[in-house]
């Protein structure tokens, strides 16, 4: 009988562990506001598939070498051109966030009409972010920098004229930092869609992730969740 009971619970075991759901980790552009929303955003979608994820913040180029080469199982979100220029990465179809890249400045007020407007400016853009890549692509003076606080630092000390982020970005990290002298300049220089995006050895669970993602978006749950995201990344932007 105990042997028979062992057995059972053997058994048991390892039927668990073969058919446990599976544990994603997603790449996360570290200190970056919009990848914070799009990671809320993705929970939501994943729990509702009972797939646990969990986020890896890091640096924005090198999110993309380790989603890409598949030592993490892909991004949180990225601008469509990432699935252009990484073919390894598959792009789920239906976008899940958007973003409103912006200018931000210190010393200037302008209204601002399009990037190739910006080339008189020194211009501060982090490193790996692609909507920013793209839009000084060509300019003169561009400082590219590791991560998002230290653009602002610098915008700031008077280092660089402007500086290109997600206008959601820019707004939690000046209220973090306490200053008041930065502003954003208006309008937006464009609203982009953003895609969650999978290595391709999980290209199978597009179709699965999509249905949910393109049912939230119908029902009006994706917006709320960006909405509600958004307020209390902002609530909580204190000063350190």
């Amino acid at each position: 009988m105990h042997t028979r009971l062992s057995i059972c619970v053997v058994i048991l075991f390892f039927t668990k562990a073969v058919y446990a759901e599976p544990l994603f980790t997603f790449a996360q552009i570290r200190d970056t506001p919009d990848q914070m929303v799009g990671a809320e955003i993705l929970k939501a979608v994943y729990s509702k598939l009972g797939i646990d994820i969990k986020m890896l913040p890091m640096p924005g180029k090198r999110a993309l070498k380790e989603s890409s080469e598949g030592r993490v199982d892909g991004e949180v979100h990225r601008i469509f051109q990432v699935g252009e220029d990484y073919p390894t990465l598959i792009r789920v179809p239906t976008a899940i966030n958007y973003i409103e890249p912006a200018v931000f400045s210190k010393k200037y007020r302008f209204k601002v009409t399009g990037c190739t407007a910006l080339d008189k400016y020194s211009i501060g853009i982090v490193r790996g972010v692609k909507h920013a890549e793209l839009c000084s692509k060509g300019l003169q003076k561009v400082q590219v920098i590791d991560h998002s606080i230290k653009m602002m630092q610098l915008l700031q000390a008077g280092r660089i004229d402007i500086a290109i982020t997600a206008k959601i970005n820019g707004l939690v990290l000046i209220k973090k930092m306490a200053v008041e002298s930065i502003h954003v300049l208006s309008p937006p220089l464009s609203r982009m869609l953003v895609y969650h995006y999978v290595h391709r050895r999980h290209k199978d669970w597009v179709p699965k992730i999509d249905k949910v993602i393109i049912k939230m978006q119908n029902s009006g749950e994706l917006e709320n969740l960006r909405q509600e995201a958004i307020k209390t990344l902002l609530k909580n932007a204190t000063a350190n």
